[in-house]
């Protein structure tokens, strides 16, 4: 128990409690996983990655070193749609020797709540945690620190981009939680030939394994009527635009192995190339399982990269991520939210459900 709350006391005592703390999740790992899946509809591959992930960030944290103790107490909010996560940001805090606050929406993950109320127990003061869904507290004034909700990304092939490794990433960045991500990537702009590209994207949407959770084998897992409903609104809308063309049609599926569930087919569609500087306005929706490929015009020297870099800014203002492909120009600066994807494929960290690639 601490019982006196200067920071160096605090942090030392966390740092001692974070073995405790990754033992507690590794513990609770089997429930975790079954209420990812009951809750969320996480497939096993997802599941597992939610977790180790969770689990590598507190190694990770553990062997930092923190030269500076002390600051004001915090607030950390644990989100449904971003599992696991207030672990980390907590624990970070704590560290630091801060005072921190766990609130968590009601139907987040209860695992958060029962491990870390049993981690305040140790701590004293030093952590508080509220009962899921109770957001009015005697903390709640507390500045909020984290977990940033997330927002989805836009994608961007450069010249030099590897196709088929851009494929492959669009694949899981697209269609994992069968379209319902928080980071989804809904959009592709293509520098350069498209061609491809789209034929290893159909190859992957067509034969991508859609299961029940409890499936090994399945890439993403079933969704409710509500979701099924506004992705097959928003794939008709797009696909009645002037200039789309339809690569893969989007559609509902039925499962032998799972009578009673709803999956879904996923939705390849090509707008029509920009050529101008007039971008696409007044677009319908993009939901769920679906991607629109953006070709841009041929242009000479680096015209089309840059007028490739512009499309990226238009459809992902600050606040949403940048997902690109290709080696990184000397004059792009990433931002916290931005990936930049180079090299060759892994055959041996593909997800499970997606066909192999083609020798």
């Amino acid at each position: 128990m601490v019982d006196q709350l200067r920071p160096e006391r605090l942090a030392a005592a966390s740092r001692l409690l974070q073995t405790e703390l990754f033992e507690a999740i590794a513990l609770a790992s089997d429930g975790i996983a079954d209420d990812l899946a009951e809750r969320l509809g996480l497939v096993a591959w997802e599941r597992e990655e939610q977790i180790g992930l969770a689990q590598r960030r507190l190694l990770e944290l553990r062997e930092r070193r923190f030269h500076r103790y002390g600051g004001e107490p915090v607030r950390v909010r644990e989100l449904r749609e971003q599992p696991l996560e207030a672990f980390e940001l907590a624990w970070r805090a704590l560290r630091r020797g801060r005072r921190v606050h766990v609130e968590s929406e009601a139907t987040a993950c209860p695992a958060v709540y029962r491990i870390l109320r049993e981690m305040a127990e140790l701590l004293g003061e030093g952590l508080t945690v509220s009962a899921p869904g109770e957001l009015e507290h005697e903390h709640a004034d507390w500045p909020l620190i984290g977990v940033r909700p997330r927002r989805d990304r836009v994608a961007l092939i450069q010249a030099d981009a590897d196709r088929e490794l851009a494929a492959y990433v669009l694949a899981r960045a697209c269609l994992r939680r069968t379209g319902f991500d928080p980071r989804v990537v809904h959009r592709v702009i293509v520098v350069g030939p498209a061609d491809r590209l789209e034929r290893n994207l159909r190859r992957l949407w067509v034969g991508a394994r859609m299961g029940p959770v409890n499936d090994d084998r399945a890439f993403a897992g079933p969704v409710d009527e509500q979701r099924a409903t506004q992705f097959l609104a928003a794939e008709a809308a797009w696909r009645a635009r002037e200039g789309v063309t339809t690569i893969a049609p989007g559609g509902r599926l039925e499962q032998a192995d799972a009578p009673g569930q709803l999956f879904l087919a996923p939705a390849l569609l090509r707008s029509a190339t920009i050529s101008d500087d007039v971008w696409p306005r007044d677009e319908p929706p993009l939901v769920g399982p679906m991607l629109v490929i953006h070709p841009v015009a041929p242009l000479a020297g680096e015209a089309a990269e840059r007028r490739g870099e512009a499309l990226l800014e238009h459809f992902a203002p600050r606040g949403h991520g940048h997902l690109r492909f290709g080696i990184k120009p000397r004059d792009v600066v990433l931002r916290r939210d931005d990936r930049q994807i180079h090299g060759a494929l892994l055959v041996e960290r593909l997800a499970p459900g997606l066909p192999e690639p083609r020798p």
